[in-house]
């Protein structure tokens, strides 16, 4: 008498014979992905054997340009298709259904021999690719464990997608519609989740996000390929995070339990249908469309560059028209029947037209939405002038901060009012996405990001159009407090002890290293951060600098994130910026401005001072661009008629641009007396200089201006 356990197994071996293609593919496929593409990778690697553990797990996932991660993908949606295709198949359905085993052995037999048919060649693979690194580049603990958690990432992506595939195939009839059922259930739930961002960062006019977006953070966890690009981006960096490990394994069970349960009471007579249980399919066919039109109506309007909303109704209805008529298609496979189901198409395009309503018109008042001001504990001030003036040196996160510090709790008041001057402006019709693009105003207006921290620890983000009059004045009043410029300028971040060197660039903006000792540069730094905390407020943003300090220092993050080149050289990624250099930072646009009393003097005792205007007998050439409007406008005109004949002019009719280059010593003389000043301060203060113009020194330097109105 044959056990239950020996018949199962029997089972299983039977279902990896019959499919014996897909085994034999699998290892083909996994064979040359891995260890043969490693032992070519490794021939050539050049990198000290210690940068090994950075890039050899890649090989057990991910692969030569993503291809081992796409395969496994395949795989998984493969080994599903060829395991329950008998489903599809009326006769197979009965016949198997019709032997003395339930159909959940028959389910747990068929849904086993595939995760073995791929999940096995993969092990053996893996181990292969593991010896061949041992072999040829030695093997460490470290490393080990790295490839370890890789493939438990690789293993645990395929099974997510695996069985998302399953549970789309039990509510399919057929194979073609399978594969389509498995990709809406696979991309769908990521899809739905990234569409509300996207939505609100098309339709709001206020939105701002830093990548911490719950929707974008959910649609992570609660998809699939979310989940599979998580696992396989996460092990293979040595992050896997037991979150992501906890959601692959309860979304694998619950689709599992959905398709036993699916299963079970799986309709024979249906097999061959688009849909086993048509009562959900005009269902579905709502739940995929609506999203999905939407989806498609903003990749058209992004790839066709459209700067407003205008087109997107029309894309989108348009979208959910023909998407329910593909649906329909599917379903019957009949052009006469795509009208039978004119209600759910008509639901469908009365939910896309809702969302757009809901978003096109704020109906939950986002734009206008302000934190109560007793449930604001601090804000966050960030014009977009800052990302310009201030830069913060390198950290294990990145370059930060881009959005600003959160000021002390007694300057809320000023940053509140100045918000809500942000939205009055929005319902004056000036918005973060058009202040630059607007030229009849009267007063100069940029973006700025507010985030307000609240009592209860959640962070609100909001960007608005200010005005430079307003913005100026609540500046000055935050620039009062010591507390908060410690805190935005990075002078204070820098470790004076650590700090290797010190380059002036002046109006030449020519950077010049300081031959200074460490007392004489811990006493520079020790200056130009008294004169930072003790100058007149009005000095950041009404004075003009006389240039700029550039400091540099070893930076300790670079090296214990980064990797270390034979050549003793540093490359470090993070936060999409990549570095590659000695392990050191360097911290520029400190700016010197002529209330920096302090700074100046130690300079000038040192021997390095300021130079404050270009002497024209150190320039062989002046390029003048005047803005494209200079020609019609005839706002040049003055100074073009007073230029010599020398003077060499090219005029584009078709863009009404021009260009104008001068070599003759009173042309460059006149056009130096019209070139503004080095420029440095921390709000844009409307003095707009639209002209540009590029000076040619004798010494071969080049640098750019701009030229007064």
């Amino acid at each position: 008498m044959t056990s239950k356990i020996s018949f199962y197994i029997k089972l299983i071996r039977s279902d990896i014979r019959h499919r014996g293609w897909l085994s034999a593919l699998s290892c083909t496929v996994l064979f040359l992905l891995m260890p043969v593409y490693t032992m070519l990778y490794l021939s050539t690697y050049t990198e000290r054997t210690s940068d090994l553990i950075l890039y050899f797990p890649r090989l057990l996932n991910g692969g030569p340009m993503g291809y081992l991660q796409a395969t496994i993908a395949v795989l998984a949606v493969l080994s599903a298709l060829t395991g329950f295709s008998y489903i599809h198949s009326r006769e197979k359905t009965d016949f198997f259904h019709s032997l003395p085993v339930k159909r959940t052995a028959w389910f747990g037999t068929t849904w086993l021999s595939g995760l073995l048919i791929v999940l096995i060649p993969y092990l053996i693979c893996s181990i292969l690719t593991i010896t061949v690194g041992a072999v040829s580049k030695g093997m460490t603990a470290a490393l080990i464990g790295r490839c370890a958690e890789a493939v438990l990432g690789g293993i645990l992506a395929f099974f997510v997608l695996y069985n998302a595939s399953v549970f789309a195939l039990m509510l399919t009839g057929r194979t073609v519609t399978a594969l389509l059922a498995s990709l809406a259930v696979i991309v769908y739930p990521f899809l739905a989740l990234t569409l509300v961002s996207a939505l609100e960062n098309t339709f709001y006019n206020t939105f701002y996000s830093d990548g911490l977006h719950l929707s974008d953070k959910l649609a992570g966890y609660l998809s699939p390929v979310g989940l599979f690009s998580a696992l396989i981006s996460q092990s293979n960096a040595g992050t896997l995070s037991f979150a992501v490990l906890a959601a692959a394994v309860l979304m694998s069970v619950l689709l599992i339990a959905a398709s036993v349960l699916v299963y079970r009471i799986y309709p024979s007579e249906t097999a061959g249908t688009s849909i086993v249980f048509p009562i959900i399919a005009p269902i579905l066919k709502v739940l995929i469309c609506i999203p999905s039109a939407l989806f498609v109506s903003l990749i058209i309007q992004d790839l066709m560059m459209l700067s407003d909303n205008k087109w997107l109704p029309l894309l989108s209805l348009l979208a959910a028209v023909i998407i329910c008529a593909v649906i329909d298609f599917i379903y019957t496979m009949d052009l006469k029947l795509l009208v039978k189901s004119w209600k759910s198409s008509l639901l469908s395009v009365m939910g896309v037209l809702a969302v757009l309503c809901f978003f096109q018109f704020d109906l939950i008042g986002y734009d206008t939405y302000i934190p109560d001001e007793k449930d604001v504990e601090s804000i966050s001030f960030c014009p977009d002038s800052f990302r310009n003036y201030f830069s913060y040196p390198e950290s294990e996160h990145g370059l930060v901060p881009s959005s600003g510090y959160f000021a002390p709790e007694d300057m809320t008041d000023t940053l509140y009012a100045l918000a809500l001057s942000g939205i009055d402006n929005l319902e004056k019709g000036l918005t973060p996405k058009n202040v630059y693009d607007t030229d009849d105003n009267t007063e100069v207006c940029f973006s700025a990001l507010f985030r307000y921290r609240l009592s209860n620890g959640r962070t609100v983000n909001r960007q608005y159009a200010l005005t430079y009059s307003d913005a100026a004045g609540a500046l000055k009043e935050l620039m009062e407090s010591q507390e908060y410029r410690k805190q935005i300028f990075p002078i204070f971040e820098i470790d004076e002890e650590s700090v290797s060197s010190i380059s002036l660039s002046d109006i030449y903006k020519k950077s010049e290293e300081l031959k200074l000792d460490k007392e004489q540069r811990l006493s520079l730094l020790d200056a130009y951060k008294t004169d930072v905390l003790t100058v007149d407020a009005d000095t950041f943003t009404d004075s003009r600098s006389l240039g700029e300090l550039e400091i540099s220092f070893p930076n300790p993050v670079l090296k214990e994130h980064g990797s270390v080149t034979e050549d003793g050289m540093v490359t470090y990624d993070t936060a999409g910026f990549s570095y590659y250099g000695d392990g050191s930072s360097f911290v520029p646009q400190l700016y010197l401005y002529p209330e920096y009393e302090n700074t100046l003097a130690l300079l000038e005792e040192y021997g390095y001072t300021p130079r404050t205007e270009i002497d024209p007998e150190d320039v062989s050439s002046i390029t003048l661009y005047p803005a494209g409007n200079a020609a019609e406008d005839g706002r040049r005109d003055d100074l073009i008629s007073r230029l010599s004949d020398t003077a060499v002019i090219n005029y584009d009719e078709f863009s009404s641009e021009m260009d104008i280059t001068v070599t003759a010593q009173e042309d460059i003389e006149l056009i130096l007396s019209s070139m503004d000043c080095y420029a440095g301060g921390i709000l844009d203060d409307g003095s707009v200089h639209p002209d540009y113009m590029e000076v040619q020194f004798k010494s071969g330097n080049m640098a750019g201006y701009s030229l007064k109105i």
